[in-house]
């Protein structure tokens, strides 16, 4: 039985000791383990993990210079900007000045100079994501039932202080994806313990997942076991394959007989919307959702360049193009809630440019990440961050999933410490 080693160079691969080593570790540690359980934590360690960045910015610069890894950081540099670049074109256009809305998005341009300073380190980033998840989802349950105030404001939904059963669901899927995808499928490297470890976090995901109530993250499910398996295939024997189909099977009939509110979640969902395709009922939270998806594209096109800032558009709200066919309920809920879908919302905010930034961030880091699936240094990182940017797309159809600066500090961390970790192993390994 192998033994998981709890030492710095199990952590960091550069041999040049630094007294930042364990400080950098503990923290990108805790901005996983905290993440939902302590208010603002992810964005203390964004601003704490900056200080040995730009210590160290110039010798990690020349580092990635003469290691010719410049051109393959610059993707990441570029999409990492792309949110702050939105907005500045958008109020430039618009002629509009406010700071508020570069929160979230400075918080991801503040992790450029910390993906050089993971790179410089060689910091084994995937090696913390598999430690911290787990502890991250259990210490999630206790945290829940501590705050029953929470429970009773979202009618026994699963939430915290620090963020909403929308959120809650969405990123305890991402930490239950990161147990899921951290999983080792050759035998030859198999750690028994880790496995059990592993496999407990996925199983705590799960009951905190079902207990949010958060049916944009159920529907992500089947997708990310898919892209597990195909992931997994060549490790998953035949046999393996169908016993973990019957498991699921199993386990949602199980689910379905011990919590039938997941089952009644799961039909209301669909009659909401048939009713709304039909016309019968729009005003549940399916068809206000919709409603407010056709209220966003309307407003897009009616000023595609500029957009509208977080509330500008407001005037038209009531204008006969939106009145055909938006009831108050759904106008009044848009304004003050957004259109719960994270390329809509930016398009209304930022126009073209919002919408561009919001694919540059999901599908360039999702692309190279795909594109090292395979090579066996950076395997490992290349499927968690799938898991990562998998499942915000999933979940930002449904949801705003980068528009807090927690989301914000979390996305940039996430991709500078994958992004980090792959740049690395494509310079150990040079191509053919």
């Amino acid at each position: 039985m192998r033994k998981i080693d709890i030492t710095r160079n199990q952590f960091i691969e550069n041999p040049m000791l630094s007294w930042f080593d364990w400080p950098v570790i503990v923290l990108t540690a805790s901005s996983i383990i905290a993440y939902l359980s302590v208010r603002s934590w992810t964005n203390i360690t964004v601003f704490l993990l900056l200080i040995p960045a730009l210590v160290f910015f110039k010798k990690a610069w020349n580092g990635a210079n003469s290691e010719k890894q410049i051109n393959s950081i610059l993707p990441f540099v570029v999409v990492m900007t792309l949110p702050m670049l939105a907005i500045f074109i958008s109020q430039t256009l618009r002629q509009e000045w406010a700071l508020k809305p570069y929160d979230g998005p400075f918080r991801i341009l503040l992790c450029i100079p910390v993906l050089f300073y993971f790179l410089h380190i060689k910091l084994n980033f995937s090696k913390i994501v598999t430690l911290s998840a787990p502890i991250a989802l259990f210490i999630l349950i206790p945290v829940v039932y501590s705050h029953p105030e929470v429970l009773e404001r979202w009618i026994g939904r699963f939430a915290t202080p620090a963020v909403d059963p929308t959120e809650f669901g969405t990123y305890t899927l991402v930490l239950t994806a990161f147990c899921l995808f951290s999983i080792e499928t050759q035998t030859d490297n198999l750690s028994p313990k880790l496995l059990v470890y592993q496999i407990t976090g996925t199983l705590a995901g799960i009951y905190l997942l079902l207990g949010s109530g958060t049916r944009g993250s159920w529907i992500a499910i089947p997708p990310l076991l898919v892209l597990w398996v195909v992931l997994n295939r060549k490790n998953l024997p035949r046999k393996t394959l169908c016993y973990l189909g019957f498991l699921t099977v199993t386990g949602f009939a199980g689910i379905c007989l011990l919590k039938p509110y997941t089952l009644d979640r799961i039909f209301s969902g669909i009659y909401e919307l048939s009713s709304w395709l039909n016309g019968s009922n729009t005003e549940t939270s399916t068809g206000l959702r919709l409603t407010m998806w056709q209220i966003t594209w309307e407003l897009f096109k009616h000023n595609p360049l500029k957009g509208y800032g977080d509330h500008n558009f407001q005037a038209y709200l009531h204008a006969p193009w939106i009145g055909a066919f938006a009831s108050n309920e759904a106008t009044e809920t848009m304004l003050y809630n957004g259109p719960h879908n994270e390329l809509l919302a930016n398009l209304v905010r930022s126009g073209v440019m919002g919408g561009i930034s919001v694919v540059g961030l999901f599908l360039v880091p999702l692309t190279i990440f795909w594109r090292n699936r395979h090579m066996e240094k950076s395997k490992f990182a290349s499927h968690l961050g799938l898991a990562y940017v998998g499942s915000l797309i999933l979940c930002s159809i449904s949801s705003e999933v980068l528009t807090f600066k927690y989301t914000s500090s979390f996305y940039g961390l996430i991709i500078a410490g994958i992004s980090a970790q792959i740049i690395s192993a494509q310079t150990q390994t040079p191509r053919d």
